[in-house]
């Protein structure tokens, strides 16, 4: 498993960690920086886990409930237009992931196991920076997460469990306080709310092409098999023989509708601008040499879960980098 992805397991899924926690699951976020009320404070500020006041469980509904966080002058890791990320937090969180790839198989002395230690570092700070970059546009736009909505996610969350000890046990297992946890969890909840803010103006249809394709690997196999279409050859039999792609050849070389921006960029140009029934030259991709024919063209046709969720993603995280860039962000941890 490379470190991408076990940076992308530890920073997501708080409710299936927990709900999944008498099995093994990756560790959930330490507690992430949450903003200072202002930005243009004189001194800069950081929220800090270990002075959020601690609330011990309630004993008559044996419930947990997330203690509020604090305002703490501390050393800093990082600020972002002059909010800070406290170093406890940032050093607590780089341990975690530090501990989830060990568990992986990482040698963290070798000199490969240094080298992914600062590269890890690094993600974790970016993704702390990302969390205070997101309270701080959140805030813009009046979202904001109240106790009452972390507290009822909290309890939805030890319900969906079974049991409060399972949080306990998870906390332990995992050396979170509950002040962590719900940090996280927090942070968690604000970026669900960005991420449908953002995206929900992006359209559920669009314009979309049915076609098939034959895939080969060298550019002479290529065109004596566009030679053969010229004269009348079948389409779908030269795919089934000829083709490279696995996943296509059996059905004649048919991948179904596709939008734009799923193929590369130079079979788009062409296929957006073939007419029903038409063939391509040669197109040559990344994956090798290319033939394509349109078989249907829609204008307004509704694109599938999958597409329009990667569309999302994709949009997200262009607007998240697009604010960074409007962010005097200073990075004071050392790699």
């Amino acid at each position: 498993m490379n470190r991408r992805w076990i940076i992308f397991c530890f920073c997501v899924g708080a409710l299936a960690a927990l709900t999944a926690c008498e099995e093994e699951t990756p560790p959930l976020n330490p507690a992430r920086a949450q903003p200072a009320a202002s930005s243009t404070q004189s001194a800069p500020t950081a929220i800090s886990a270990t002075a959020a006041r601690p609330i011990a469980p309630t004993p008559i509904a044996n419930a947990f409930v997330c203690p509020r966080p604090a305002s703490v002058n501390a050393k800093l890791a990082a600020k972002v237009n002059g909010v800070g990320i406290a170093s406890d937090l940032f050093d607590r969180q780089v341990q975690q992931a530090q501990n989830a790839m060990v568990q992986q198989g990482l040698d963290s002395k070798s000199a490969s196991g240094q080298e992914a230690l600062k590269s890890l570092k690094q993600q974790v700070l970016d993704q702390l920076i990302n969390d205070v970059v997101i309270t701080l546009e959140a805030d813009k736009r009046g979202i904001k997460v109240s106790d009452a909505d972390l507290n009822a996610r909290l309890a939805q969350m030890i319900q969906d469990a079974g049991s409060p000890d399972k949080l306990s046990d998870y906390l332990k297992t995992h050396d979170l306080t509950l002040a962590d946890f719900c940090n996280q969890l927090r942070a968690q909840i604000l970026g669900e709310a960005m991420f449908n803010n953002i995206t929900s103006v992006l359209p559920s249809s669009a314009e979309q092409v049915h076609v098939r394709h034959i895939l080969v690997t060298t550019p002479a196999l290529a065109q004596t098999i566009r030679d053969q279409l010229r004269r009348g050859g079948d389409f779908a039999a030269l795919a089934k023989q000829y083709s490279v792609d696995e996943a296509s050849k059996a059905n004649g070389g048919d991948i179904g509708w596709v939008p734009r921006d799923v193929l590369a960029p130079e079979v788009d140009a062409v296929i957006f601008q073939l007419p029903v029934s038409a063939m391509s030259d040669v197109i040559t991709t990344f994956y090798g040499y290319e033939i394509y024919q349109v078989m249907e063209k829609e204008k307004a046709r509704a694109l599938p879960p999958e597409i329009i969720q990667n569309q999302k993603q994709r949009a997200f995280l262009a607007w998240l980098y697009a604010v960074r860039e409007t962010m005097q962000i200073e990075r004071l941890a050392q790699p």
